[in-house]
């Protein structure tokens, strides 16, 4: 270990990683999961539920798709800045902090839902300040989970982290949508809530190791330290464009899914439902898969493998009129999605020294969170260029892209 110039200690390796502890016998991760997988199955049913209210509200889908994608502007304002508090003070204070908050917005949500006070612009206010926890939230976890699990460990961590996500996306919204027809949305939002706060509790059991953190410096000095560091450490350069083309271009079979259910393969609502749980399988498996086995050490290489099947799989959803076809195809896609986000999450944590990784993963979070506007490019490009050609262009967004990162960087192709 160094110091610099700065008195800022320096270190490339987390303070845990000499000691490695099977992920089974890891306490402190062990907490770490539970506690994320409250709040991932939180966020799905408080999607559905904020969804289902708006809509009855608004009779409008434009303000259903506002009060959902609304959760990103936080993202953009605020993701920088939370990496200087992930790396200035400890993670799993501000995993509280941020879990309480949001909790705290989730239970005034419940209330006016319940009271029936509730106007359609407090549901897009509400989830603008939910954004801005997330954001903290998400920021903080990713650099909390690169500290508590050795680097040798950190894929197959990720892929139980993935693993834990999907389960909650792919049952949250059922278990939103029993509770709405047998009581109210308002008493999702009160369970919602309560998960939040249990959660966090979970949060507080964490011992986190000593690490050196910054301090005494104007956060827009260590901003700029930290885009200095992603600029010359690579191949972080282009890690952060792959994800941000990824989620920005490679995601536009998401808005199409629905016509595709409703206009071109003629299967109606059960028919898309169908499409949601091929896709989900996918992504199930494939976090199992990485769960157990962890992904191959050449990262780039199995982005590129996964990211020829996904965008391969895409275009060929795009002209499939056969509905097994299309199901299979989506499958297919899940199961290469997760293996894929995997090998580009596990590379920006092990690209960052300990002292910057929080700053590290706020640009991963900033990059993963393009994803709604992605769905706003792809429903455009549909509009005016026709569905195929929206999917194509898509896909034109992620492996030639990634084949030329490979041919420009050797670091990519190493890692």
């Amino acid at each position: 270990m160094t110091s610099d110039q700065s008195g800022v200690v320096n270190s490339t390796r987390s303070p845990v990683t000499s000691r490695a502890t099977p992920l089974r016998s890891n306490a402190p991760f062990r907490s770490l999961l539970i506690g994320q997988g409250l709040f991932d199955i939180g966020i799905s049913m408080r999607l559905a539920a904020q969804s289902w209210v708006v809509f009855e509200l608004t009779s409008s889908q434009l303000w259903v798709g506002a009060a959902a994608g609304v959760r990103a502007a936080p993202v953009l304002l605020f993701a920088i800045f939370a990496g200087v508090l992930a790396d200035r003070l400890p993670r799993r204070r501000l995993l509280v902090m941020s879990g309480m908050w949001m909790a705290a917005l989730v239970a005034i949500t419940a209330v006016i839902t319940v009271t029936d006070v509730a106007q359609p612009w407090h549901y897009l206010a509400i989830a603008f300040g939910i954004g801005f926890g997330a954001t903290l939230y998400g920021t903080s976890f990713f650099a909390l989970v690169a500290t508590l699990v050795p680097r040798q460990q950190l894929s197959r961590a990720n892929g139980l982290v993935a693993f834990v996500a999907t389960s909650g996306e792919m049952f949250g919204g059922l278990i939103a949508g029993l509770i709405i027809a047998g009581s109210s949305a308002g008493v999702v939002f009160f369970i919602v809530s309560a998960g939040y706060l249990g959660g966090a509790a979970l949060m507080l059991r964490i011992k986190e190791p000593a690490r050196a953190r910054s301090t005494g410096r104007a956060p827009l000095t260590e901003i700029k330290e930290g885009l200095g560091f992603a600029r010359r450490t690579q191949p972080l350069p282009w890690l952060i464009l792959l994800v941000m083309l990824q989620n920005l271009f490679a995601v536009a079979i998401f808005p199409l899914m629905p016509v595709y259910a409703e206009d071109v393969l003629d299967v109606g609502a059960t028919g898309f439902g169908l499409m949601n749980g091929a896709l989900g399988a996918g992504l199930l498996v494939s976090a199992v898969i990485v769960a157990v086995f962890g992904t191959y050490h050449r990262g780039s290489m199995v982005m590129l493998a996964t990211g020829i099947v996904w965008d391969t799989c895409m275009v060929g959803f795009g002209f499939s009129r056969s509905f097994p076809l299309s199901l299979t195809l989506l499958f297919f896609m899940g199961l290469s999605g997760v293996i894929w986000v995997n090998a580009a999450l596990t590379m920006f944590q092990t690209s960052a020294t300990e002292e910057m990784r929080g700053r590290v993963m706020s640009l991963y979070v900033l990059s993963m969170d393009m994803f709604p506007m992605g769905w706003l490019i792809g429903g455009t490009l549909a509009a005016w260029l026709g569905n195929e050609q929206a999917l194509i262009i898509s896909a034109l967004g992620g492996t030639p892209i990634m084949l030329l990162g490979l041919l420009l960087s050797p670091a990519l192709r190493r890692a």
